[in-house]
């Protein structure tokens, strides 16, 4: 079973809601404790995924998305699993009148694949606009990812950040890491 972190400052009920939105996240990690992940000057730091559409199953759009990113394709020797769930309630979303809810799944995958641009058939220009990817040694990632959000000013980059850092507690404590 996933736990499940609500944020529902409006209170609303699930008969109110007008909006599902689903999205998947993973943290990569490799049997040498590194983890893999994403940091651009738009974003910051983020973990590997994505929406999910409608009736789509989402580890297979989680899979999907980080083959499309990275060129690495899991198979049953990989660990793939959900662990973790954030989901926040928004009346009135961004002042469009939909009360929206919206889930972020958190999966734990422990895989020794490596980014394979090759498989992806992209030229040198389309693999240097890739969105960089960084090892980051697990004794390293808190740190790393607190000292980002401390100097971070954008206030939704430091949500972001500070979302990966509680899947992350919860990661180390489900898994023993």
């Amino acid at each position: 079973m996933v736990e499940i972190l609500k944020y529902n400052d409006d209170d609303l009920k699930d008969n109110e809601i007008d909006q599902v939105v689903t999205r998947v996240r993973a943290f990569i990690l490799s049997s040498k404790n590194n983890f893999l992940i994403t940091k651009t000057d738009e974003d910051g730091y983020q973990l590997f995924g994505t929406y999910v559409d409608e009736n789509e199953d989402l580890e297979n759009a989680l899979s999907k998305a980080i083959y499309n990113e990275t060129g690495i394709q899991f198979d049953e020797k990989d660990k793939i699993e959900p662990f973790f769930e954030i989901r926040h309630y928004n009346r009135d979303y961004k002042g469009s009148g939909i009360n929206r809810m919206s889930d972020l799944i958190y999966f734990f995958i422990k895989s020794d694949k490596l980014p394979n641009y090759k498989k992806l058939k992209l030229t040198k220009e389309e693999i240097a606009m890739r969105t960089p990817v960084e090892s980051i040694p697990k004794y390293n990632f808190v740190r790393k990812l607190k000292e980002f959000q401390d100097a971070e000013e954008d206030p939704i980059r430091k949500i972001k950040t500070k979302e990966i850092l509680i899947a992350y507690d919860k990661l180390k404590e489900m898994y023993n890491l």
